[in-house]
């Protein structure tokens, strides 16, 4: 029993990460909030996530602004509630997206109410993928 939960703990962090031939880590976990300081480096064709915390249940919801769409197709967008059958529970938005066309680009998420158009987000979120 001793051994075997660091051998779990081992198999679940390598579960995370891999590295390619060229030593570049590739991520398989969805991207957050916390990883938009980074240049996130993708390969061509990749499909990832990024999960954002929402309420949509306040009017506010997240809009993604894609700077390049030649390089990063928006694919889909989900929001999952963090407890079931409950009104007025936040949740998180997953948005995937695919890596299409090489190059750079810079995926900007703002978090508003659509109808207040001309009030400031109340976050804004950006990441700068290149693919290669």
């Amino acid at each position: 029993m001793k051994l075997l939960i660091p051998f779990l703990l081992l198999m679940l962090l390598s579960s995370c990460t891999a590295a390619t031939k060229d030593g570049t880590v590739v991520i398989n976990r969805p991207f957050s909030a916390v990883d938009s300081d980074r240049n996130i480096v993708l390969s061509l064709g990749r499909t990832f996530e990024i999960v954002l915390p929402s309420n949509p249940t306040t009017g506010y919801s997240w809009s993604l602004d894609v700077h390049d769409s030649s390089v990063i197709k928006n694919v889909a967008n989900t929001f999952i509630s963090d407890v079931s059958g409950r009104v007025g529970v936040g949740g998180s938005t997953t948005w995937t997206l695919r890596a299409i066309g090489k190059g750079e680009t810079v995926l900007m998420f703002s978090y508003q109410r659509p109808w207040e158009e001309k009030a400031p987000p109340t976050k804004v979120v950006s990441f700068t993928i290149s693919v290669h």
